[in-house]
């Protein structure tokens, strides 16, 4: 996802950078989280998250909780309609992805009922699966 953001910085609108001292005070402090996998805690260091292509958001801690994309408060709310706790949304857009944290795995879930439709090894395999893969060509991504 770096490299296509590299690329066309014109379709990846990152909410900022976060240095190792500011995104541990902010995993502390965020317990209720679990364990996330170390290439999204490295992407989310790298990014803060923010939007990707015209309809697509990828969650962070710099997310801004008016605009829909603050960590926290979509997985509230998701929770409060039976996600169950064991997952993490990152990414919400044309279909919403989460981290499994009982077995470390990115899993595409169905919106309605939270069920598990598929399941990544990593964020770029995720990344190049999905994303990648319905945006890629469209804006010619190599």
């Amino acid at each position: 996802m770096t490299d296509d953001a590299r690329a066309r910085p014109d379709l990846f609108k990152w909410n900022g950078r976060m240095d190792q001292t500011e995104l541990e005070s902010w995993l502390a402090s965020n317990k209720w989280i679990g364990s996330c996998p170390r290439d999204l805690l490295k992407f989310w260091q790298e990014t803060g998250g923010g939007d990707v292509f015209e309809t697509e958001t990828i969650l962070g801690p710099l997310g801004d909780p008016p605009m829909g994309d603050d960590l926290a408060a979509v997985n509230r709310e998701m929770r409060e309609r039976g996600m169950p706790e064991r997952f993490l949304v990152f990414h919400v857009g044309l279909l919403t992805t989460a981290v499994d944290t009982a077995s470390g795995d990115y899993v595409e879930l169905t919106p309605e009922l939270f069920r598990v439709v598929r399941r990544f090894a990593s964020l770029e395999e995720w990344y190049r699966a999905t994303l990648r893969a319905e945006y890629g060509q469209r804006y010619g991504l190599r």
